[in-house]
């Protein structure tokens, strides 16, 4: 039976030789990084040997390549971490769809009551005006009426605890959509992650099969980013990425979509658009970003910031990944070229 990753404790759980080996070779590897044997190195370990996510584990191996792999570091892609795997054990989608289900029958069910209610007022009320036997009063007075008022005093507890259930229900629809959103969306820099990438393109290639029109795709890397950090440390490189997401957010527009596809990679998508001008605009965001060099505050010093970025066009009915290997391909040769450039496809 195939382990259910979805569960952090069966996920990590040493349950064949397999999981033991890598049990054990995670607590080798973290002795040899020289970093704390607690439950964050280990379970980032874990990960990068036993490989349940690809996308995950090569971002851990980025970092002990670079040597950016410590405390700080490893903190941030354990959260990371942890809320894919709550978001892959939630069915948001179909959860949405069932809670968005049960509020309008709710909302339905107290706006029916209310009318009903309405209807049963103004109708005893009516009754009071006619001349009834002294026997139909009686009758009415002491046994119609006490139980109706009980069964509309009943109605209207049971109306509370639906409004008061809808509002739950409400919360617990707003908390979910949040989850969904924080899974796709990259702590640090606040645009899509790898995963949020995944699900736009994936989107993006439905709607251009349907409208037989193709995308550019923009794969960009910042150059010397680990001399940027071991210069001038995470916390300006940190701010370096951040400032890379705002001026690509800057850039584009409608339709377009950014993402940071992992460390100081960032995807740009272009939909509708045509390889001269997706070429263009991906010019357009290396010259903006080599011309402005940035102030460091604290040391009142200047960084100097390049981008290499390569550029690609959607062919109808291709695999995903096929694209982005030639993407990368592009990326590749515009880094071996030198950098501070732009690859397209028709150079490959």
């Amino acid at each position: 039976m195939k382990k259910d990753e979805n569960s952090v404790i069966q996920r990590y759980s040493a349950d064949s030789k397999t999981s033991y080996e890598w049990s054990q070779k995670s607590l080798d590897k973290i002795q040899a990084l020289k970093v704390p044997s607690n439950p964050v190195h280990y379970t980032l370990m874990y990960e990068l040997l036993s490989q349940s996510d690809p996308y995950f584990s090569e971002e851990v191996e980025r970092l002990i390549r670079e040597n950016n792999y410590d405390n700080e570091t490893a903190e941030k892609l354990y959260i990371t971490l942890i809320t894919q795997i709550l978001y892959k054990a939630l069915p948001a989608e179909k959860a949405c769809k069932l809670l968005n289900d049960l509020l309008s029958t709710l909302e339905n069910w107290i706006q029916d009551s209310k009318q009903r209610q309405e209807k049963l007022d103004a109708g005893l009320a009516s009754l009071n005006q006619y001349d009834l036997p002294q026997a139909v009063a009686d009758t009415l007075h002491n046994d119609v009426l006490p139980n109706v008022n009980g069964i509309v005093k009943d109605t209207q507890h049971l109306e509370k605890e639906v409004v008061r259930t809808s509002e739950e229900v409400r919360l617990l629809k707003e908390e979910l959509e949040r989850t969904t959103t924080i899974a796709k969306t990259d702590e640090l820099t606040n645009i899509p992650n790898r995963r949020g990438f995944n699900e736009i393109i994936k989107k993006l290639s439905q709607n251009a099969q349907e409208q037989q029109a193709s995308f550019a795709i923009i794969l960009l890397d910042l150059d010397h980013f680990k001399q940027v950090n071991d210069t001038f440390g995470h916390l300006i490189g940190d701010s370096v990425l951040r400032y890379i997401a705002k001026l690509l957010h800057k850039e584009t527009k409608g339709q377009d979509s950014i993402a940071r596809f992992g460390g100081e990679e960032f995807v740009v998508l272009l939909p509708n658009t045509q390889y001269d001008a997706a070429i263009q605009v991906a010019n357009n965001i290396r010259t903006k970003i080599n011309a402005r060099p940035l102030q460091i505050k604290t040391n009142q010093q200047t960084l100097s910031l390049s981008i290499s970025a390569g550029v690609a066009m959607y062919q109808m009915g291709e695999d995903l990944d096929k694209l982005f290997h030639r993407v990368d391909q592009c990326l590749y040769k515009a880094k071996t070229s030198g950098r501070n450039r732009v690859c397209g496809e028709s150079e490959l």
